[in-house]
């Protein structure tokens, strides 16, 4: 028999996480993947370094950002916005327990995607 002394006093049903919440800990590896290659890009598409040995020697270096290497930049930077984006309203729709908690990491990848795009749309 199983009185109400025995039961626990939150009883718990969830069995863990189920897909949805397993979601958003892939969606934020992927966001922040694609984050890691747009800093890669960034970093060829940059205009090149002018320094006093660049200009003793003569060397001709560019200094404006590559419009390829921009435009691909931008695409990803924008597509790691828009699934961390999509992370969190997932994350606003589905977690409505106290215990449940938002992702600190999704946030600061849209911040940091949003903000680097408007450095880009500045600047170029």
């Amino acid at each position: 028999m199983n009185t109400e002394a025995q039961k626990p006093e939150k009883y718990e049903r969830r069995r863990g996480p189920d897909v949805i919440c397993r979601a958003f800990s892939w969606l934020a590896v992927l966001g922040w993947l694609l984050f890691l290659v747009a800093m890669i890009i960034a970093h060829y598409a940059k205009p090149e370094m002018d320094t006093g040995l660049v200009r003793y020697w003569g060397i001709e270096i560019r200094d404006e950002w590559h419009p390829m290497l921009t435009d691909l930049l931008q695409y990803f930077l924008t597509f790691a916005a828009l699934l961390s984006g999509l992370s969190l309203a997932l994350n606003r729709l589905r977690l409505r327990r106290r215990s449940d908690h938002l992702h600190f990491n999704i946030v600061l990848l849209l911040i940091s995607c949003l903000s680097l795009l408007l450095y880009l749309f500045w600047h170029t």
